[in-house]
């Protein structure tokens, strides 16, 4: 019976840059060896698994579904090696994907901006791998046991082995159709006169228009509940019903069709929070991460235990003056026309 100290793990490397690359002289350019030598690792691997890894056709090669299956496992095995090697090494190790997620809200737009700077300061040390996830305290969990390397989330993480810096903001306003602004001048009356449409998914966004309407003593009616931001952008574009956007940040004008923004007693503030195990500090995916968001906010970065930065989410302010006609930031395929233009390809 084979048994794990009879593996030569030097094979196994070998065989996980040849399957990585499909191509011997590729591998062994990686490796510092000859292809002679790759070939030969290879094929004694073979003989110990007494199974073929790999389909030898005329000038290339492919995997067989047992070579499949290794490359599988071996890739996971090398790329948490590389991982362990970085999270203790004072010099940089990389060449593994880090994985963010990233928690799913309408208003997510400064985070996108802040991905696109990450995923160009990290992209020389591997690629980049994102995720989405609904419940903040389920994506706090998922950094917290490893399963993450990193992620953007609505909450300050309250753990002593987590990090966090403040990644940015969305000001929050409503949308409706200019047809019922121009009828309502009043814009309290509009929420009498229309439902309010929100995401179910979306709670904090919720919290905070919720909190931001009884501030102002409005009484919302009828409230509309679905999965799809889309379909809310649509019934609020055809009058049927008010809507909750984040307020265009990216200087470039976006309209769609008939919509129309507002806002009522002062700002709607939704703050975005990366966080991290404190215990990966030294790794180059987070150094990357951390020189960022020292650079955005000029060398502070909070931490758990130090002081907590102003609240300003859901805060109101008397006399403050609407912003009718205000562009929007349009979710998911509306903002691609906005991101090619500012990151040409």
């Amino acid at each position: 019976m084979k048994k794990l100290k009879d593996i030569n793990w030097n094979q196994v490397y070998y065989f996980y840059e040849v399957a990585r690359k499909m191509s011997m002289k590729e591998a062994a350019e990686v490796t510092g060896v000859s292809i002679p030598t790759v070939s030969e690792q290879i094929k004694r691997l073979e003989t110990l698994l007494e199974t073929p890894l790999f389909h030898r056709r005329p000038r290339r090669i492919e995997l067989t579904v047992e070579g499949e299956t290794l490359f599988k496992h071996a890739r996971q095995m090398f790329e948490s090696g590389l991982r362990f090697l970085d999270v203790v090494s004072p010099t940089v190790i990389g060449g593994y994907p880090v994985r963010i997620g990233i928690q799913e809200t309408f208003s997510v737009g400064p985070v996108m901006e802040f991905m696109m700077k990450y995923f160009d300061a990290y992209s020389p040390f591997g690629t980049v791998n994102t995720t989405r996830e609904t419940m903040g305290d389920r994506l706090i969990d998922k950094v917290y046991n490893g399963e993450l390397d990193w992620a953007v989330g609505l909450q300050q993480p309250t753990s002593p082995r987590l990090e966090y810096g403040k990644v940015g903001s969305a000001e929050i306003v409503f949308c409706a159709s200019a047809d019922m602004l121009e009828r309502y001048k009043n814009r309290a009356e509009i929420f009498t006169a229309l439902p309010l449409a929100r995401c179910r998914w979306d709670d904090q966004l919720n919290k905070l228009v919720s909190d931001h309407l009884q501030a102002a003593d409005i009484f919302v009616e009828e409230v509309i509940e679905s999965d799809h931001w889309d379909l809310c952008l649509k019934l609020a574009e055809q009058g049927k019903c008010i809507t909750a956007v984040a307020k265009n940040f990216s200087g470039q004008p976006i309209q769609q069709g008939n919509l129309r923004t507002f806002s009522l007693s002062g700002p709607i503030v939704l703050s975005f929070y990366a966080f991290w195990r404190q215990s990966s500090g030294r790794m180059i995916a987070i150094r990357k991460l951390t020189e960022l968001l020292e650079k955005d906010n000029r060398g502070i970065r909070p931490r758990p235990g130090g002081p907590a930065p102003s609240p300003t989410a859901g805060a109101s302010g008397a006399g403050a003056g609407s912003n009718d006609n205000i562009p929007i930031e349009l979710p998911h395929h509306f903002e691609q026309e906005v991101f090619e233009e500012k990151y040409p390809k």
